[in-house]
């Protein structure tokens, strides 16, 4: 008989007797909160089977991770608010509800989007789609697992690509570059600056034209200024005196050089090779109106005037007045002409490397200076040029007089024939009376003697005599020899 007065037998009738799970005290049975006894919260008949299912899903969750990869699940729908889908696909009806172990949930209750994140994981991972290939997300409390840090090298492809593209850039930067230097050097930025009056000489290359426009600051780059001209087509400039203004273009230099030297209001003067200061102030007061011999000869011996490659203690000129084709104003006066002269030789020796003569010949640039001058004075044709160098080096070397007639002839003011009385009057000048080199140069030399006293001829000759009619020189190593030649030449009445 019931008891009325028991909770479960309230409202009359009858209730059937609790349920409890096997070892479970029935003493021990409560009432959870929904009224039922405590076989609903215990393990009963359905918490028995939840057990169950658990652990049947560790086993599955131990198995997957050790032998198996987990299928990829199928892209899950977004979710929208007309049919709202959970993160797993499924409608709220379909939600995972809670197990028996969670506090504070029925069993069988639908799981919130926060319970569900705060719960522990009891299902495999699964499969999301994207990129370059799948992922694999856990839907664990961080969000994320190993899988989610997973990076893949881009494909080669791509990086060849790329490093081609940096090439091309590479490219086109320093061709952009050299574009630029190749403008600014033929046509300078900015406007031209002041003008400056310049000396060309004669046999003038290009390459030294360029020089000395770059020298005044009239063009940038020399170099780049011959192969400029090349291109252009330009060369052999006339020498003389130019005027061009500084920081000039390539065109603008060139459109002067090609125009000539000629400048309103000049005059012209050629000076041979070979002169003396007193033939060449004869022919300055000849040629240019106005001036005089007499100014001349003492602006070219007070000192005042001086070459780069004048002697020590020595106020004459003789040698330096480089002998040339000038042009000159009508207000030039003997000084300034005198000083052309010597600019003009100290640019042509200069460039034939007279600077170097220590080395090349073993004489000092002043010495070289009076080599040249007595090539010049006995030299008749090109070809002997080098071989007279070649015999006044010999004798220098074996200590013998060098025996020139110009020598003494210089020292005699210049006269047309040498006596037998004269090769005894003793002096600085008298090469046969004295050994070495005469005190200063006896004439102005040109180019082409300047270069054979720095480039003598290999031989061993130790004599010279003009034998022919063209005053070319027959040469000769011993004295027996030489008397051979001699006797030619009287033959020939050219003695």
């Amino acid at each position: 008989m019931s008891d009325p007065g028991r909770p479960e037998n309230a409202g009359g009738g009858l209730l059937p007797a609790p349920r409890t799970a096997p070892g479970v005290d029935p003493s021990n049975a409560g009432i959870d909160d929904w009224g039922n006894d405590s076989a609903w919260a215990g393990e009963g008949d359905w918490g028995q089977a939840s057990l169950l299912f658990s652990r049947k899903e560790e086993d599955f969750d131990r198995n997957w991770s050790d032998d198996r990869r987990p299928e990829v699940a199928a892209p899950r729908p977004p979710t929208n608010v007309a049919n709202p889908v959970d993160d797993v696909g499924r409608a709220p009806a379909d939600r995972p509800t809670a197990g028996a172990d969670e506090p504070g949930l029925r069993p069988g209750t639908p799981r919130s989007a926060d319970q569900r994140s705060a719960a522990p994981l009891d299902r495999a991972p699964r499969f999301k789609r994207g990129g370059a290939r799948d992922r694999v997300y856990d839907d664990g409390p961080e969000g994320y697992d190993e899988y989610d840090d997973e990076s893949f090298p881009p494909p080669r492809r791509g990086r060849a690509f790329l490093a081609f593209l940096l090439v091309l850039v590479l490219l086109a930067a320093g061709l952009l570059f050299a574009a630029r230097w190749y403008r600014n050097e033929v046509t300078p930025p900015g406007s031209q600056g002041p003008k400056v009056t310049l000396i060309i000489p004669t046999n003038t290359s290009t390459s030294r034209i360029g020089e000395i426009l770059h020298d005044n600051n009239v063009i940038g780059n020399p170099r780049l200024f011959r192969f400029y001209a090349q291109v252009k087509g330009k060369g052999g400039f006339e020498a003389g005196r130019y005027e061009f203004a500084t920081n000039s273009s390539f065109d603008q230099a060139l459109a002067i050089l090609s125009k000539g030297a000629a400048v309103p209001d000049q005059n012209r003067v050629t000076i041979p090779e070979g002169f003396r200061i007193d033939q060449i102030a004869d022919r300055v007061a000849a040629k240019l109106p106005g001036r005089t011999r007499e100014r001349f000869v003492e602006a070219a011996t007070s000192g005042k005037i001086r070459s780069v490659f004048s002697g020590f203690g020595t106020a004459n000129l003789e040698g330096f007045l480089f002998p040339d084709t000038y042009t000159f104003n009508l207000d030039d006066d003997e000084s300034t002409v005198a000083t052309r002269m010597v600019e003009t030789f100290d640019l042509v020796a200069e460039g034939v490397g007279l600077a170097r003569s220590q080395d090349k010949v073993g004489l000092t640039p002043y010495q070289t200076v009076v080599v040249a001058s007595l090539i010049e004075r006995e030299a008749k044709i090109e070809s002997d040029r080098a071989k007279i160098s070649r015999v006044i080096y010999n004798r220098l070397k074996a200590d013998t007089a060098l025996q020139i007639d110009a020598t003494l002839i210089y020292a005699l003011g210049g006269v047309d024939r040498l006596l037998f009385d004269d090769l005894e009057k003793d002096g600085p000048y008298n090469t046969y009376t004295r050994k070495g080199l005469p005190p200063s140069p006896i004439a102005s030399p040109g180019k082409a003697s300047l270069v054979a006293a720095l480039n003598p001829e290999k031989g061993d000759w130790l004599y010279y005599v003009v034998t022919g009619t063209d005053g070319s020189h027959a040469f000769a190593t011993t004295f027996k020899e030489h008397k051979a030649n001699i006797k030619l030449a009287k033959e020939r009445g050219l003695r």
